[in-house]
């Protein structure tokens, strides 16, 4: 076996180095995300901060279940 599909242009390395790299950006983005929240919250403190998460929510949720 070659490593090929048989219908494909990519190898199952490259495929595997796609999807290793996807995971590591992942993992990067959720430490971004829970570091920027750490550092929201030592600014702000836990109810403004909880306070803007409820608005941000409500306002989400009333954008993805509007009638259109």
């Amino acid at each position: 076996m070659t490593g090929k599909y048989e219908t494909a242009v990519f190898t199952k390395e490259h495929i595997e180095n796609a999807r290793t790299k996807g995971q590591l950006i992942g993992w990067v983005q959720g430490a971004a995300s829970v570091g920027i929240f750490l550092l929201l919250l030592q600014f702000l403190g836990w109810i403004p901060l909880l306070v803007i998460a409820g608005i941000v929510g409500f306002a989400g949720f009333k954008w993805l279940t509007r009638k259109k």
